[in-house]
C-alpha cells in the first residue's frame, strides 16, 4: 500500500471536494459519520475487512450499504475499495505548485479584462463588490460554463441509480486554506449568488432561508424592485434596491451587452484555454479547482484585487452577494 507519510489517516480530517451541482446530499456528512473517513482512507487502494479489524476499524453492514448508496466504496465480494480520488500532501503539492506557475501566466493574460470588469463596478459606485464577482460570477461561474460547453465535465443529473448527487467528488491533503465556494438561490430567470468562506458560511445558509428573501428574487423576477428590508445574521439590514430604484448589489445580466458578463466570458475562456493547454495528470475538474483559488492568489499577488476582511472575520456579508438575471428583465 502507498505511503501518505504524516497525512491523517482519516479523511474527515482532510480537504473534501464535490463537483456535483443539482445535489439533493453531498458526500460529506457520510465521509465524517462514524470512522468512514477511516475505512475510506485504508480502502483506497482496496482492504478486506479482515485487513480492516487490524487497524481497529469493524464496520456494520449498514455502514457499508450507506458508503455504496453515496457511491464511494465499491465491494467485490470480501474486498472493499474507495471509488472517488484521495491526494495525499505529496501529490497536492505538486499539483498546487503547477497551478500556481500557471495562474502567474494567466494573470497577466487577463489582465486588461479583470481591469474592464472592476471599472464597470466603480462607475456603478459598487466597486466593494469587485472582489466577490470576480470569483463568484466569473472564476466559479463562468468557466465551469466553458468547460460543460467544452465536454470536459461529468454530468451532475441524478437518476434512480444516483439519488443523491452526481458528478465528481475528491479529498486533498492538506486543505486549502482560505478557500471560496458559492451557493446559489434561484427564482425564476433570478439568481442570487453568495461567496462563502469558511468563517461565512453558516451566516449566509440562514440568510438563504429567509422568507423575505425568496420573496424578494420571486419580485424581481416579476419585473419589480423591492425595497423590503433584509436582515443579514448579526443585525445587518439592508435591501435590494434603494428608495430611488437603484440596486444595492451588482445585478449581472447574462447576456453579451452586459460589459460584465462580456468581459468575464473573456476572462473565463482565457482561464479554460491555459489549464487544457497544460493540463496536468489529474482529473480537469480537481486541476480546475486548485487552479481557479491560485489565479486569485495570483491577482491578488500582482495587486489587481484584494480580498475584503469581512470575508474572513466579522463585518458586512453583503459584499459576497449579487444577482445575475436572464435577459434584461431589471
Amino acid at each position: 500500500m502507498d505511503d501518505f507519510g504524516d497525512d491523517p489517516d482519516d479523511l474527515a480530517e482532510w480537504g473534501l471536494h464535490c463537483f456535483c451541482l443539482g445535489a439533493r446530499s453531498t458526500p460529506h456528512h457520510v465521509v465524517k459519520m462514524d470512522d468512514n473517513g477511516r475505512l475510506l482512507f485504508r480502502a483506497r487502494l482496496g482492504v478486506t475487512r479482515t485487513e480492516l479489524r487490524q487497524h481497529g476499524i469493524d464496520p456494520l453492514d449498514s455502514q457499508i450499504a450507506l458508503l455504496r448508496a453515496y457511491h464511494l466504496i465499491a465491494v467485490e465480494g470480501e474486498r472493499l475499495e474507495t471509488t472517488f480520488p484521495v491526494l495525499g500532501s505529496e501529490e497536492t503539492a505538486g499539483l498546487r505548485i503547477r497551478m500556481a506557475e500557471l495562474a502567474e501566466v494567466v494573470a497577466a493574460e487577463i489582465a486588461t479584462d479583470v481591469t474592464a470588469l472592476a471599472d464597470v463596478l466603480i462607475d456603478q459606485g459598487l466597486a466593494r463588490f469587485t472582489y466577490g464577482v470576480l470569483f463568484g460570477y466569473v472564476i466559479d461561474g463562468l468557466i465551469w460554463d466553458r468547460l460543460r460547453s467544452d465536454g470536459l465535465l461529468p454530468s451532475g443529473e441524478l437518476s434512480v441509480e444516483r439519488p443523491y448527487w452526481n458528478g465528481a467528488f475528491w479529498a486533498v491533503y492538506p486543505p486549502r486554506e482560505g478557500a471560496m465556494g458559492t451557493n446559489e438561490i434561484k427564482e425564476a430567470g433570478v439568481k442570487l449568488t453568495m461567496v462563502w468562506t469558511d468563517e461565512t458560511v453558516r451566516a449566509l445558509n440562514r440568510l438563504a432561508e429567509a422568507p423575505a428573501l425568496r420573496s424578494a428574487l420571486r419580485a424581481v423576477s416579476r419585473g419589480s424592485l423591492p425595497r423590503e428590508a433584509l436582515v443579514v445574521d448579526g443585525g445587518e439590514v439592508w435591501t435590494l434596491f434603494d428608495d430611488e430604484g437603484r440596486p444595492t448589489i451588482p445585478v449581472i445580466r447574462r447576456q453579451d451587452s452586459d460589459p460584465v458578463h462580456k468581459s468575464g466570458l473573456r476572462i473565463a475562456g482565457k482561464i479554460v484555454s491555459a489549464l487544457v493547454r497544460d493540463l496536468p495528470q489529474a482529473s480537469v475538474v480537481v486541476a480546475a479547482h486548485e487552479l481557479i483559488w491560485s489565479v486569485v492568489d495570483a491577482l491578488e499577488m500582482a495587486g489587481m484585487v484584494r480580498r475584503p476582511g469581512t470575508f474572513d472575520g466579522p463585518g458586512s456579508l453583503v459584499a459576497q452577494m449579487f444577482l445575475s438575471v436572464d435577459g434584461a428583465e431589471v
